[in-house]
């Protein structure tokens, strides 16, 4: 899909790329089909290439959200996305229509004794961009591609992944009851893995994919710690159940700046730079 939109933007025709990537002419203009008003989160091409919309941030936290606990079901104008949510999450959730979709959005809520709590999103042409980002009709199948995931914007994408995640805990607190786990299809969390490593420094064992084509990325104590204040340490959009995570982060935060000030105006203060311990 974005090889489909940057050869078109290199200057070949709908027939000429049709051709390159054997297509049938009607899907090559789908793809380029720019997106309607009703929804205003963008192509992974178009936050690739151009300016990042006022709500980025708010965006790229759903899509986070969205690849640990969503899914694309039906196609076309029955396109709709799917979120297996947890039970106090469903006021949460109403947010994702304001920052991704324009206009009126239809939300419903359903309880299901096999999945749980789910809220059906009915926008087709969110679906039709989410299906761009890589999220598809199973988890197993779906793969963001995180090179489009702009680098300032990882602390959203892992918060919503973390968010996304199916617990069982109501409240995502500083001390963790255990080890930071993420899951997902396994070459997306190759890739994840990956990325956080080369932004934080962590590691994280990944396990050998179940039955269900998923695989678990597990982090010590020390490296779980070190990605939550790095997905926590300025939140724009976050679930009510991790309010403890925002005030732990921003009072570390906030006594880390007192510390640095103080140490600074030691230094400034003509008495005490003479002064030796």
């Amino acid at each position: 899909m974005y090889a489909v939109q940057a050869t078109r933007a290199g200057g070949l025709t709908v027939a000429e790329i049709a051709a390159k990537y054997n297509l049938p002419v009607p899907i090559v203009l789908q793809l380029l089909r720019a997106p309607s008003q009703s929804c205003a989160l963008r192509t992974p091409y178009e936050f690739r290439q151009g300016s990042l919309p006022a709500r980025a941030p708010a965006q790229i936290y759903w899509l986070g959200y969205i690849a640990a606990a969503g899914r694309v079901s039906g196609e076309n104008a029955r396109g709709t996305l799917v979120l297996a949510i947890h039970p106090d999450d469903g006021a949460h959730v109403q947010a994702l229509l304001t920052d991704l979709i324009e206009g009126y959005a239809n939300c419903e809520f359903v309880d299901s004794s096999l999945s749980g709590r789910q809220a059906y999103v009915r926008n087709p042409e969110l679906a039709r961009i989410l299906l761009q980002w890589g999220i598809h009709s199973t988890l197993e199948q779906s793969s963001i591609p995180l090179e489009f995931v702009p680098t300032a914007l990882m602390p959203d994408f892992l918060r919503g992944y973390i968010e996304g995640t199916p617990s069982r805990s109501a409240t995502l607190a500083p001390r963790l009851k255990g080890l930071l786990t993420l899951i997902g299809a396994a070459p997306f969390i190759e890739s994840l893995a990956a990325t956080l490593k080369g932004l934080c420094g962590t590691g994280g064992t990944i396990g050998t994919p179940g039955q269900n084509g998923l695989a678990r990325l597990v982090y010590t104590a020390r490296d779980s710690m070190r990605l939550l204040e790095f997905a926590y340490r300025s939140p724009t959009r976050y679930s009510p159940r991790a309010a403890s995570l925002v005030t732990h982060f921003a009072r570390r935060q906030a006594g880390r700046s007192a510390s640095s000030a103080s140490r600074s105006a030691k230094r400034a203060d003509p008495q005490t730079a003479g002064t030796s311990s």
